[in-house]
């Protein structure tokens, strides 16, 4: 095999030309397949970074009967019950994803972090690498306030001071006492955490129907998630009786309310994970048409040095040895493509962390040794594949001794190129459809109207500390003085300020209640998000409203006016006018919020999301008529003219500054970048789809213009006598056309029945375009014909330039 390793060595080089080609055509599909696994094998296949995490599940409640793809978290009361009760879980744990106002000397900033239960560190697997973790008297609710830094918090903002132990930062305008520092790398599930603080929880408290907790278990040694969810089901079959104020009798019949244990690594993963596997899916079929092409460019040979290897059977050479010589020299082109696809694949790995793609656990997204063992084992399997070709079809006839140059090749011994071609247009077709469909889906949520405008719009997150702005008065104060010197700037049109920002994050949802009786029966289930909202912020994003918009002189008088959307207003009083109605949340009876205006529908949760329905309620609630709780974290919205957006950030930082250091500003970014933002994973989709189906359509009008050039120039006899028996020249370019047609032809019937099959596997990325779109399949019918077409037009110009009495005479 040595022996035959070094001919080939020395046969490849003296062809440097074919090397090269064979070696960038499959290195680009092993890139290309390499990087997507790298990101399939970090994100879906490597367990979860935690001690056992095959064992760890998510506790959730579905509510079916409100929605069937809602799921609450857990309600502290459900916390402690289960906790107590359950026989599958070694321990179960909390968590809520949250941000903290952390005091600088200069300027204040909000950092990531995490309230926890103390025994989540425990649930985890999580030890400290300085001082301690929670303890459970941490989360008494009368305790004093304690934090754990993360550890690169620790390391990058604080120098890695092992003294940090017992030193105080001032959160949210509290001193709070750094007890210790958790050890590297230890963090929740989908969240950067930089603080760790301790949540106010207590079995002792009344039970009150708010699910806002992540729950994370572990299981018992033995225990399926199956076992386990039939188990908390158990449970909960007693709240009604033991948790009587949080789960009344007929909550569970209304809402459906039940349980469900699901493994922590698909939470993490969600629905991204056949997405990635259809993306490599792709990557696959555009080696595999490497792979083609490379076999057909060994066969061009192989017909070439037909003569060659008679002679050398002749000589005494078996057959084997002829096998083992093109083997050989697959196996060191595949080797060489391989090394060049790994460096390909580190760049494109790269290029995907850096574009930011919507993708969990991207941070853990990098080449390793399985990167680097899958490359090895397709380099070696897209070896063997166009390797064995001419291995299968190494036949050798003593009759090929007496061919000379001037004979015309038989169909038979283009039948296997043929094959190849038809095989690499069809699935160029499946990947041109995918991306035709992924490219429509594109196109029809930019066509979607979000229920606002987002062109002029600057966006900046700000968050108060809750100690300096403890009630609804304070924080209301802030927002008017704000948005009066805001609004003082040059180019500024409109300035408010929202709790959750349209198309940025999940809204989640509440039970409201109305002083009319038929329209209460639609509003006793979970079905709308609750808003608070200053004065201008409908302005500031662009939203029509129909009748009006409280003013700060009706917010500070206390009127009650709340604005609700199309979607709200249609679902509690259909045909009628939502105006002049009156709702209510955290509470019933009187007094009501009256409703004063109503939008048109907010896509708030996506572009391929249904409209929300909403109720905005004002900044300062009604006497007798409390809100949840001051709205301290809020988005500044700022419509502008003439100027930039983007502009307007310095200034509108530096008046944040001069009204009060310690409020911490966010994000700051254009609306229009949260629009896209929102279609972040459609696009990535579509780019890359769209990548594997241009380059699969170019490997692919490469195989057939190859193999057209080759049926002519071995044709170049025929088509001499031919011309000679009066055969004209657009006669000849119309058979070589047609010799394209019919393999693009037969290609487009083969994939096109496949990409029937396949495309179902993208109708959970799609948007207003069914999977088998028969304009989609047509469409992308007539470009790969045309292109097909396009790449014979030079080889049948070539064939009608044939001199018919040179070829005669053996030229």
């Amino acid at each position: 095999m040595l022996r035959h390793l070094r001919i080939a060595a020395r046969t490849l080089l003296r062809r440097p030309s074919f090397a090269a080609i064979a070696v960038v055509t499959l290195a680009l599909g092993i890139g290309a397949t390499t990087a997507i696994f790298t990101v399939v094998n970090a994100v879906v296949l490597e367990p979860l970074p935690y001690a056992d995490s095959d064992r760890l599940v998510r506790l959730e409640h579905p509510v079916p009967l409100l929605n069937p793809e809602w799921k609450w978290g857990m309600s502290e009361a459900g916390f402690f019950a289960a906790r107590e009760s359950n026989r599958s879980f070694t321990d179960i744990a909390v968590y809520e994803a949250s941000s903290l106002v952390l005091a600088g000397e200069d300027v204040a900033e909000e950092v990531p972090a995490t309230g926890v239960s103390a025994n989540l560190f425990d649930v985890l697997g999580g030890r400290a690498a300085v001082g301690r973790l929670f303890r459970w008297e941490d989360n008494d609710p009368e305790a004093s306030l304690a934090v754990v830094l993360s550890h690169e918090f620790w390391r990058t903002r604080l120098g890695a001071d092992p003294r940090i132990v017992g030193t105080t930062l001032e959160l949210n305008g509290v001193a709070a006492e750094v007890v210790g520092v958790v050890e590297p790398g230890l963090d929740v599930p989908e969240r950067n955490t930089h603080l760790w603080y301790p949540v106010r929880i207590s079995a002792s408290k009344t039970p009150v129907n708010w699910h806002r907790f992540n729950a994370v278990a572990r299981l018992a040694p033995g225990v399926t998630p199956e076992m386990a969810e039939g188990d908390v089901r158990r449970v909960m079959a007693d709240w009604p009786e033991t948790l009587t104020n949080a789960y009344g009798s007929d909550f569970y019949e209304r809402t459906g309310f039940t349980a469900a244990v699901v493994p922590l690594r698909d939470h993490v993963v969600g629905d991204i994970g056949a997405a990635l596997w259809v993306l490599l899916g792709a990557v696959g079929i555009v080696l595999l048409i490497g792979c083609v092409n490379v076999a057909n460019l060994f066969l061009v040979r192989l017909e070439a040095g037909r003569r060659e290897s008679a002679l050398r059977m002749a000589l005494g050479a078996s057959r084997a040895d002829l096998a083992a010589k093109w083997l050989a020299e697959s196996v060191l082109l595949g080797g060489a493509a391989g090394a060049l696809g790994l460096i390909l694949a580190g760049w494109g790995i790269a290029a995907l962390v850096a574009a930011g793609p919507d993708i969990p656990r991207l941070e853990e997204i990098s080449p390793g040794w399985r990167s680097a063992a899958f490359t090895a084992a397709v380099s070696l399997g897209a070896a063997l594949a166009f390797g064995l070709l001419p291995v299968v079809r190494s036949g050798v006839r003593f009759e090929w001794l007496r061919e000379g140059p001037g004979l015309t090749a038989s169909r038979q011994r283009n039948a296997a190129r043929r094959g190849l071609v038809v095989f690499e247009m069809a699935l160029a077709l499946v990947l041109l459809t995918g991306a035709g469909l992924m490219l429509r889906t594109f196109h029809n949520l930019r066509s979607v109207d979000p229920g606002l405008d987002p062109e002029g719009v600057l966006t900046m997150e700000l968050s108060l500390p809750s100690a300096h702005y403890f009630g609804y008065e304070a924080v209301a104060s802030f927002h008017r003085s704000l948005s009066e010197r805001v609004a003082a700037l040059p180019g500024v049109v409109a300035v408010g300020a929202t709790q959750a920002l349209p198309l940025a994050a999940p809204t989640g949802c509440s039970i409201l209640f109305t002083a009319d009786a038929a329209a209460r029966q639609r509003m006793s289930e979970c079905f709308a998000s609750t808003i608070q909202a200053t004065p201008g912020y409908f302005r500031a994003m662009g939203i029509e409203v129909e009748g009006e918009a409280p003013s700060w002189r009706d917010v500070e008088a206390r009127r009650g006016g709340v604005v609700v959307t199309r979607a709200f207003a249609d679902h509690v009083w259909p045909g009628q006018s939502a105006i002049g109605q009156t709702v209510r949340g955290n509470g019933m009876g009187e007094p009501y919020y009256r409703i004063v205006g109503v939008t048109e529908d907010i896509r708030a949760n996506g572009l391929n999301d249904a409209p929300v329905p909403q109720v905005f309620f004002p900044m300062l609630p009604l006497e007798g008529a409390p809100l949840w709780s001051p709205p301290r974290a809020m988005a500044l919205a700022v419509r502008v003219a003439g100027v930039a957006p983007a502009t307007l950030a310095a200034p509108i930082r530096a008046l944040i500054r001069e009204t009060d250091a310690g409020i911490a500003v966010g994000t700051v970014r254009p609306m229009t970048e949260v629009v896209a933002a929102s279609m972040r994973r459609t696009s990535f989709a579509m780019l890359l789809l769209g990548i594997a189906a241009a380059v699969a359509l170019a490997l692919g009008v490469i195989g057939l213009y190859g193999v057209i050039a080759t049926i002519v120039e071995q044709r170049r006899p025929e088509i001499g006598i031919r011309m000679a028996l009066g055969a004209g020249r657009g006669e000849v370019q119309r058979m070589v056309v047609g010799e394209a047609a019919a393999l693009a032809g037969v290609g487009v019937l083969v994939g096109g029945a496949a990409s029937l099959v396949t495309s179902g596997v993208l109708a959970a990325q799609l948007y207003g375009v069914a999977p088998r779109d028969p304009v989609t399949l047509g469409a992308v019918a007539v470009v790969l014909v045309g292109v097909a077409l396009a790449a014979a037009y030079i080889p049948a110009r070539r064939a009608a330039r044939v001199e018919p009495m040179g070829v005669l005479r053996g030229g």
